[in-house]
């Protein structure tokens, strides 16, 4: 067994002493000196902030010396979190991002004051700085219950989302699908990953039914994974399923997909052409009439709003709502009850914004 393998197992092996005792009712923790700094971690959607103090924890019960206030990536961050961290998160099915700590704290060289002023929310922030003083001001057994409480909030955290699942009834009605779909992209956008988790499970189980072999991928990634690290030239695309080749690309978004951002894709697309011989020209922009460029060549088409050329690459802009509209009714039965049963898993799984699943049980519950 290699040292990194070695390492992993003891992270393991850590995170599950502490769930063990977590899940220990009878065990009582004294939380007098840091309680509200722990809650304000699970009162923010930013859920990197909770995920980035259970990477201190491990971090300094791998090593005594270990401190956060000053080295933080001495305890090597994104490797402890992206493997047994992740991996025991997604085993215990308690929320997490894919790459949250490492998000909230990149190019942080100590988690201390000066980095609290830098990140929103503030407050939040400065209740890790104030844990992680605690922390590197205590001894070994204040650490593990400083773990065991945050592993409670975790399990607490898991028990509140799920009162928000419910059970769907099949369907293949487009009409309905077509509501939920466009309600949720309107008033839960949840910075980008609604439509394109959308728009992805439309095009797999389209795909699926109509037996066409093309393979769809990316609709598993974040909106905030970029296209250069997903290593893909869009959010979405349409692939051989023999030889991999991508046949489609798509960008998805409900923000201004303008010269800005153009230029960003663009990049992406010439890179990635680049390192696989591949000669992607074309780029189908899904979104709203307002996200298109002032200076598109538009059409006076519905579903086609127009195109943008920068330099070789061509964009061609669609609504997103005539898209899906359009697409569920093209779709069988069958894949359009299975959008809609992959749709509701995507929503009840720990991991998707609650604020996801409070539209989606409204909605549901207005029908009833």
């Amino acid at each position: 067994m290699g040292r990194v393998d070695e390492r992993n197992d003891r992270v393991t092996d850590i995170l599950n002493t502490f769930f063990e005792q977590a899940i220990n009712e009878e065990l009582e923790i004294d939380e007098t000196l840091y309680s509200e700094h722990l809650d304000n971690l699970f009162a923010t959607t930013a859920w990197g902030f909770r995920e980035i103090l259970l990477v201190v924890i491990v971090g300094m019960k791998l090593d005594d010396e270990f401190r956060a206030s000053t080295h933080f990536y001495n305890c090597n961050p994104r490797a402890i979190y992206e493997t047994p961290i992740k991996e025991f998160l997604i085993e215990k099915n308690l929320p997490h991002r894919k790459s949250g700590p490492l998000n909230v704290a990149k190019a942080t060289e100590g988690l201390n004051d000066a980095w609290a002023a830098q990140r929103r929310p503030k407050a939040v922030a400065e209740s890790i700085v104030q844990i992680i003083g605690l922390l590197e001001c205590n001894d070994t057994e204040f650490i593990n219950r400083v773990g065991i409480s945050l592993l409670r909030r975790f399990l607490a955290e898991t028990r509140r989302v799920e009162t928000f699942n419910i059970e769907i009834d099949s369907s293949s009605d487009p009409e309905w699908l077509f509501h939920l779909s466009s309600e949720l992209i309107d008033k839960a956008p949840d910075a980008g990953n609604t439509p394109q988790k959308i728009v992805a499970l439309l095009l797999w189980t389209h795909h699926l039914h109509m037996h066409t072999r093309i393979r769809v991928t990316g609709g598993g990634d974040r909106a905030s994974v970029t296209s250069t690290t997903s290593k893909k030239p869009g959010d979405v695309n349409e692939e051989s399923s023999e030889t991999r080749e991508i046949f489609k690309v798509y960008e998805i978004t409900v923000k201004p997909f303008d010269l800005a951002r153009i230029r960003d894709s663009y990049d992406c697309i010439k890179t990635y052409n680049t390192e696989n011989g591949t000669d992607i020209s074309e780029i189908i922009v899904i979104c709203r009439p307002e996200d298109c460029p002032d200076e598109i060549n538009g059409s006076q088409m519905n579903i086609y709003l127009g195109s943008y050329r920068y330099q070789d690459v061509v964009y061609y802009y669609w609504d997103i709502y005539e898209w899906i509209c359009f697409m569920l009714q093209r779709m069988t039965n069958k894949a359009r009850s299975d959008y809609y049963e992959l749709l509701n898993s995507y929503i009840v799984d720990s991991n998707t914004a609650e604020t996801v699943k409070q539209l989606w049980q409204n909605l549901h519950s207005d029908k009833n």
